[in-house]
């Protein structure tokens, strides 16, 4: 049993610290059973440490279903956060004990079977299917075993599974080639205080390995190359814990370079609907956004269609010559006779709602045109 000196999550130093009830344990198990607990200086990750073998461990312990107090509300956050009528591949719990999550998902999907993979079958339910893996030493094989699902929406669940691994980057690199997945993971939350309540869910216990806080569980995942879609903490009187739901990370994308797209399309989108005014139209301008602007300056002759700009930021009295007011005053009103187009600069729901009032009550008569619905 050698000593850790750094964080295998983010490479900080570990340091050592006493846990006289890991001390018990360990020695009504296994006989002089040598048990070390780290916490690093950095993520706060926790850390144990074993020579007790893990059959024995195992064999000392019962398969029983996650106790959630208030009820089981996990698949509450995955209903939340996910679409699950794109999940079109299979449901798998990984290290699913008796699989009762397993079967809650396959109820919930209407599907016949579900599957759970585990070192050891404890199935509580006969519409599970079970593949016997240990993912500490076999997590290469499970792209191979579920090889007819690779290009599918998948839905992996993994919940309380990953503080048992003494590395869990394996088991989750082996299922980040289902590349359209979705992975569902919990673990016990140790980034906070636990109060004496807490001892009540075996949360403090030598077959966890790992003591995740919520700094450690999403760097992990960084370093294994998924995206967090949704996250949770659940604290006392429930289980203190964190709930995820994330996916293999896209290539290093940053959507900031969709935006340079984004900004011409818009501004074009503006364009033609001025372009569309017909000649004896008059239209006005309510909101004088990037887009917009960017419109009225590739516009050219075009721009005599616009009588008329508000806006409350603008810090000048004209653009391209067009008369600019922060609101209509009373002496503001359309030429007589002529078709009055309000076309509306923002983007944004919220604020093209209130100019959407402002404008309907200073000129209830006049057509009122948004970009974006």
């Amino acid at each position: 049993m050698s000593t850790v000196t750094s964080c295998s999550i983010c490479h900080c130093d570990m340091e050592e610290f006493s846990n006289p009830f890991f001390d018990m344990q360990a020695s009504l198990i296994y006989l002089d059973g040598k048990v070390r607990q780290y916490v690093c200086t950095g993520c706060g990750h926790g850390l144990i440490t074993h020579d007790i073998p893990l059959e024995l461990l195992y064999n000392t312990s019962v398969a029983l279903p996650v106790e959630y107090v208030d009820g089981d509300i996990r698949f509450r956050f995955i209903e939340s956060n996910l679409d699950l009528d794109s999940v079109n591949g299979t449901i798998v719990e990984f290290g699913g004990g008796p699989g009762e999550l397993a079967e809650q998902a396959r109820k919930v999907f209407g599907r016949p079977r579900a599957t759970v993979v585990d070192f050891v079958n404890r199935l509580a339910s006969d519409t599970l299917d079970f593949v016997q893996l240990d993912f500490d030493s076999q997590a290469e094989r499970i792209p191979a075993l579920f090889a007819d699902f690779k290009a599918d929406r998948n839905l992996f669940l993994l919940s309380h599974v990953i503080e048992h691994l003494h590395d869990p980057l394996k088991l989750l690199q082996a299922l980040k080639g289902f590349s359209d997945s979705v992975l569902f993971i919990e673990v016990p939350d140790f980034g906070g205080h636990h109060d004496i309540s807490a001892v009540k869910f075996s949360l403090n216990h030598l077959e966890h390995i790992h003591y995740f806080t919520s700094r450690s569980l999403l760097k992990l995942l960084d370093n294994a190359g998924y995206t967090v879609l949704a996250m949770e903490m659940q604290a006392l009187p429930r289980m203190p814990s964190i709930r995820v739901l994330c996916a293999p990370a896209r290539t290093g994308h940053n959507a900031l370079l969709d935006y340079r797209d984004h900004f011409s399309a818009i501004a074009g989108r503006f364009t033609a609907a001025i372009a569309a005014a017909g000649p004896g139209d008059e239209v006005w301008i309510w909101g004088l956004s990037p887009f917009l602007a960017q419109a009225l300056t590739e516009l050219g002759a075009q721009r005599g269609k616009i009588v008329r700009i508000f806006d409350t930021r603008l810090q000048r009295d004209d653009f391209f010559g067009i008369p600019v007011q922060r609101e209509p005053r009373p002496d503001t009103a359309p030429a007589p006779g002529k078709r009055h187009v309000i076309i509306c600069g923002s983007i944004y729901p919220a604020v093209q709602k209130v100019i959407k009032a402002k404008a309907g009550k200073a000129f209830p008569a006049a057509e009122f045109v948004t970009i974006l619905p």
